[in-house]
């Protein structure tokens, strides 16, 4: 895995420090709660806040004029979004931003969270950092979408929300998310089918399992080993 720098962890959630000096700024603004499915941006909608995930788990896609959804990222509490558009200085997105699971947010004003970070290097400087490795995980599923096969993409994103969303104890990770199929599926360029054949491969081989519908990798290294992808995650 790659080691992250300084002001953001190893697991890619904003480090201790820096949600210490965000805290207090979104703290001053309502929580906002949304259902799961809830859309809170969608393409050409002016962005005029930026929002903090308080609780819950948020999903930024694209929608193809034809109906198919590429997820690129799900993004976890801690979180800040939309960042990257903030730094560009977009007035508008063409993607989604949704509600994964039931959704509590704060936002503020893009002005004044621009301002904010404007005058404190050390914020700007770490918010920086965490837009370059959300997209470099983008990178990653990228090259591996062009040289892998159907089989390893799909061990790749189990592996990445594993590491992003897993509690681990002792060799077993359970991923605390609720990952559907479809839900990885968007993330490979798959379909569900395919998707569902892999995961069922990876059954057979021992090293996955499910627990109350959450997927759990039994075995960090069986896994590692049986799909290949032994130089991606440390799972520390």
């Amino acid at each position: 895995m790659r080691k992250y720098l300084k002001c953001v962890s190893i697991d890619g959630a904003i480090d201790t420090d820096l949600l210490k000096k965000l805290n207090p700024f979104f703290a001053q603004y309502k929580p906002l709660n949304y259902k799961k499915g809830q859309v809170i941006l969608r393409p050409e909608d002016k962005i005029e806040y930026i929002y903090f995930i308080e609780k819950g788990y948020l999903k930024f896609y694209y929608l193809s004029p034809d109906g198919k959804e590429l997820t690129f990222l799900i993004y976890k509490p801690g979180y800040i979004f939309p960042l990257l558009f903030t730094f560009l200085g977009n007035a508008v997105t063409r993607y989604y931003f949704e509600a994964y699971t039931p959704l509590t947010l704060r936002r503020a004003p893009r002005e004044t969270f621009t301002e904010l970070i404007s005058t404190n290097t050390f914020l700007m400087f770490s918010l920086s950092q965490e837009v370059v490795i959300r997209w470099q995980e983008l990178l990653n599923r990228m090259e591996l979408l062009k040289l892998g096969n159907a089989f390893q993409n799909v061990a790749y994103i189990i592996g990445l929300c594993a590491d992003q969303f897993g509690t681990k104890i002792g060799d077993e990770v359970t991923i605390d998310l609720p990952l559907a199929h479809k839900d990885i599926a968007s993330m490979v360029g798959l379909t569900r089918e395919t998707v569902s054949l892999e995961m069922k491969k990876m059954e057979q081989l021992g090293v996955i399992a499910y627990k109350r519908n959450n997927i759990t990798i039994k075995d960090i290294n069986l896994f590692k080993r049986k799909t290949n992808i032994a130089n991606n995650y440390d799972f520390t």
